[in-house]
């Protein structure tokens, strides 16, 4: 080659002559020509390096080189390779995996674009047997980022591996950075060392790598032989000389994160494996894993979830038991398991405390397996991970008979307002099926709530394949619920009785269950294989079930609505006679039975109790309660939806919905507008006439509107160009709130398990899109660890996401930091706390009713009234409370109006002039014009 090559590829070799012809191709097909390809072999014995030597010889670009030796590991190849390197930059590839075609091209581009010592790009991940992609820390190769140092983001150094990045070569020379070759792992140390003296580190989201991933008894490489202490010890060599390397008062950000790795990654793989081991082999890992785990700073432990802290207290205790005990808390995602009991000494909990009083020599291990008293008691209920265990197991009759009991050590669920205890029994699959059946004989005994359940197979379930029947403990109160796993403990015995469901032909045709214990410990039911002659019996009686597997199954399930034969479906059911009597709900197109058309649906059931009721539910949404519910987009749905007399809706109902001359069609809208809607919206101002029309003509079928405020009459109204009845009546959904005291308030903190001393504060933002991924959780522009050090002691902070938004809050925010979002009924939330913050959310205007402190946190509020969509007013000019923009003003402004209302006059202009009056009675009024 006459010139010097922009990269060189270094490509380790040992004994790979069925994969190396892939690298080897990966690279000299890359789009950037200009490269190196250095292949350096370690001595292979299987006649492989010869087969390697002629694919790389055959372009000039590429020279075979060999160890003298064998190195035993990767680290020899690799450095002899960046010894002898030409390129500006360097790349490492392994023989297994291969190169994206534009790996070369985008990293180079980015490295001459910001001049950084390090480019790191996205490794994917393919497993072989699976044949499926995975990824590999993604979250850290969202977008393209530049950082200075490691120390702007010293997250990124929990990417240890040394692929898929683009390292200047003279950046590693200067710097005397290369491959240890007397320890495996030597990644770790090379990534440690490159990090910590980079000057400029870049970030791109595109993929580089393609790493393969083998089944462990074809190709054991050295990262997946952990079953070998041997390896445990090669680990722990190398994060010692990390821990060397990496100076703390130079790299504080690095020296921590790297700590809480070896808890979070490298010693964990360890004990993942000690659930599998037998005793001797899980206490051998024990022994050597503990000096090492001694010397990890408390800063590192301090970060852990209490179901981590309780592992690694167990694995000081050197006990493989507790160890297992400590995953069944972690792998059920469980709060808390037994035993977990105060300690009278101190403000404490204390783990397994008959083990921990044997180590009073040990302080870390006794303060791993502690917990605050106050974090078990402050918890709210709904934010705890419900332990749930079998008791006992009968099967008589082909009923299945289960007592079990519920950890409680705060002895929360007692202190509830009427709770339920039920089972969801529900089928895993295609067809999905649900069915909540409450507990029994519920009994409060210390620590633990006892219950029975009866349990039947649903005679229809068969008729869909059900093979899998999942059961989950589920505790509800009238706001909200938690779900859990049912674990079966080893010494429970279960029985072989088989169950059948029952209610079908005979028992020839039933199908048989048996309840059995899952892989992960919770308790199961499956469905038995069947003999020929069975099978040839289901074949000649299954006409005569035909007409049950249609009606149980089918019509509740979402269809197609596109479909002509979902259209002609429905013009068919239109002609049939109105139910006069009868009215179909929804709210939120069926993710909720709150706001609005939950108010209306209870004040009509008391002043007509015999008048029928349905509720559209969406197909993923799991209701309490006694509702005759009907499946969104399903043909029960479409039976009813046809034939319903009363329609109400908060929302909109779906676009294949035509209404009927008598039918009558109630709508509830969920909020007053900011932002500019319907006609308004710069969207229909160069819209088609027809699209308008269409528009004006679903507003039509609304017979009534309710509307809280002149405000809402003069905006929305003309929006939709409506013309039927205005129901001048308030808002139902703030009835409660304008009839609101002490004891109300009182009741709703006990409900959703809140201290009476403490101050709520609520934030419930607006809508937020996710551009990347819809399924994700959105990113909360607060600090919550600045929270907690500015108003952690003064108040419980609320936060509740737009019902289409999904949040994640750290567990260990647990009783001061609180996800509400799972409340279907804010007026709950409106009730309990003493001050909102919100941004252009319609909750403002309700929160009026209650003429408390509001704050806006508009942190993007160029970018928002700078929309196209525009807004009906400026917030600027017309607030109920002070604008901040920035979270060291919200901070203050919250400690401020926490004790002096400081923007009353503001919020009473506020309320006056958008929010209206509401005297409580807007339900029963619209329940009397409507159905009176």
């Amino acid at each position: 080659m006459s010139h010097s090559p922009d990269i060189t590829i270094v490509l380790a070799h040992f004994n790979d002559g069925e994969h190396v012809i892939d690298a080897v191709r990966s690279v000299y097909g890359q789009t950037h020509k200009n490269i190196e390809l250095l292949l350096v072999d370690d001595c292979s014995t299987d006649g492989s390096a010869e087969t390697a030597r002629s694919i790389v010889e055959q372009d000039p670009r590429g020279r075979f080189l060999s160890l003298d030796v064998n190195s035993g590991g990767v680290g020899g190849p690799r450095s002899r390779g960046l010894e002898e390197a030409r390129g500006d930059y360097v790349l490492f590839l392994d023989s297994d995996d291969t190169l994206d075609r534009h790996a070369c091209k985008n990293l180079l581009h980015e490295a001459e674009t910001s001049d950084a010592d390090i480019v790191m790009a996205r490794t994917r991940r393919f497993e072989i047997e699976a044949q499926r992609w995975k990824g590999w820390h993604d979250k850290l190769y969202v977008s393209r980022e530049y950082y200075e140092s490691i120390e702007d983001n010293p997250e990124l150094s929990i990417d240890t591996i040394v692929v898929a990045k683009l390292y200047k070569v003279e950046f590693l020379r200067k710097n005397s950075i290369q491959f240890p070759t007397d320890i495996h792992y030597e990644d770790l140390v090379f990534s440690a060392k490159a990090f910590m003296n980079a000057s400029g580190i870049s970030v791109i989201p595109q993929s580089a790598y393609v790493w393969n991933i083998y089944p462990n008894e074809v190709r054991k490489s050295i990262t997946n032989q952990r079953d070998s202490i041997k390896n445990l010890i090669y680990r722990l060599e190398a994060l010692t000389r990390v821990e060397k390397a990496v100076d703390c008062s130079k790299n504080p950000g690095l020296f921590s994160r790297l700590q809480l790795k070896i808890l979070r990654h490298d010693a964990r793989l360890y004990l993942n494996d000690i659930v599998s081991h037998d005793d001797e082999l899980a206490l051998e890992i024990l022994k050597v894993l503990k000096p090492f785990l001694l010397k990890v700073s408390p800063e590192a432990y301090a970060q852990l979830d209490v179901p981590e802290r309780f592992l690694y207290g167990a694995a000081l205790m050197l006990r493989p038991d507790i160890v297992r005990d400590a995953f069944t808390m972690i792998n059920k995602r469980a709060t808390w398991i037994p035993p977990l009991e105060p300690d009278v000494e101190s403000s404490t909990y204390r783990w397994h405390s008959e083990s921990t009083n044997e180590l009073s020599t040990e302080p870390l291990c006794g303060a791993l397996l502690s917990v605050d008293k106050s974090d078990v008691e402050s918890t709210p209920w709904f934010q705890v991970e419900w332990y749930h265990e079998v008791r006992e197991i009968q099967v008589n009759s082909g009923i299945l008979s289960v007592r079990g009991r519920t950890f409680d050590p705060g002895a929360k669920l007692s202190a509830l307002s009427s709770p339920n205890l039920s089972l969801r029994i529900f089928s895993r699959g295609k067809n999905k099926f649900s069915k909540i059946l409450k507990c029994e004989n519920v009994v409060y005994d210390g620590q633990w709530v006892l219950w029975d359940a009866l349990i039947t197979v649903p005679a229809n379930w068969p008729a869909v394949d059900v093979d899998k029947i999942g059961i989950r403990p589920r505790i509800s109160n009238q706001l909200t619920s938690r779900e859990g796993h049912l674990v079966i403990p080893t010494s429970i015995k279960i029985p072989k009785k088989r169950l059948f469901n029952r209610g079908l032909i005979n028992r020839i045709e039933a199908y048989r269950y048996r309840v059995y214990r899952t892989v992960d410990g919770t308790m199961g039911v499956r469905r038995l294989k069947s003999g020929t002659k069975r099978i040839l019996v289901r074949r000649i009686i299954s006409p005569v079930s035909k007409y049950r597997v249609i009606k149980d199954s089918v019509f509740d399930r979402p269809v197609k609505t596109n479909s002509l034969r979902w259209k002609t479906i429905y013009s068919l059911l239109r002609m049939l006679p109105l139910d006069s009597d009868s009215t179909l709900f929804e709210s939120h197109m069926g993710t909720s039975t709150s706001d609005s058309p939950g108010v209306i649906s209870s004040t009509l059931a008391s002043h007509y109790p015999n008048h029928k009721q349905n509720w559209s539910i969406a197909q993923s949404k799991i209701i309490d309660g006694d509702y005759n519910s009907v499946t969104r987009h399903s043909a029960k749905y479409l039976y009813a939806l046809a034939r319903s007399r009363y329609l109400v809706d908060n929302q909109s109902l779906p676009s294949y919905f035509v209404k009927r001359k008598s039918q009558i069609y109630l709508q509830l809208w969920h909020g007053i507008p900011l932002k500019r809607m319907g006609l308004d919206e710069p969207d229909f101002a160069d819209a088609s006439m027809a699209k308008k029309r269409e528009l004006v003509k679903k507003a039509s079928y609304w017979d009534y509107l309710t509307v809280p405020n002149p405000y809402f009459e003069t905006t929305f109204v003309p929006a939709f160009g409506y013309k039927n009845e205005l129901l001048k009546y308030g808002s139902p959904r703030n009835d409660i709130l304008a009839k609101l005291d002490n004891s109300m308030a009182d009741n709703f903190r006990i409900m959703l398990g809140l201290p009476r001393d403490r101050k709520i504060v609520l934030y419930a933002p607006t809508f937020r899109a996710n551009s990347r991924n819809s399924k994700r959780a959105i990113k909360l522009e607060l600090d919550l660890e600045g929270w907690i050090d500015d108003l952690g002691d003064d108040c419980i902070l609320l936060i509740r996401a737009h019902y289409l938004n999904k949040i994640s809050i750290h567990p260990k925010f647990a009783g001061k930091i609180v996800d509400v979002s799972g409340i279907d009924d804010i007026s709950s939330l409106f009730a309990v706390s003493d001050l909102l913050i919100t941004d252009y959310s319609s909750v403002m205007f309700d929160y009026c009713t209650l003429d408390r402190p509001i704050l806006i946190y508009a942190y993007d509020y160029e970018n928002y009234v700078n929309d196209e969509r525009g807004t009906y007013f400026s917030l600027e000019e017309f607030s109920p409370g002070l604008i901040v923009k920035d979270q060291q003003s919200l901070h203050k402004a919250v400690l401020e109006r926490l004790t002096v209302d400081l923007d009353k006059d503001e919020r009473h202009k506020f309320s006056q002039r958008f929010a209206g009056f509401e005297d409580g009675d807007s339900a029963d009024r619209t329940v009397e014009r409507v159905w009176g």
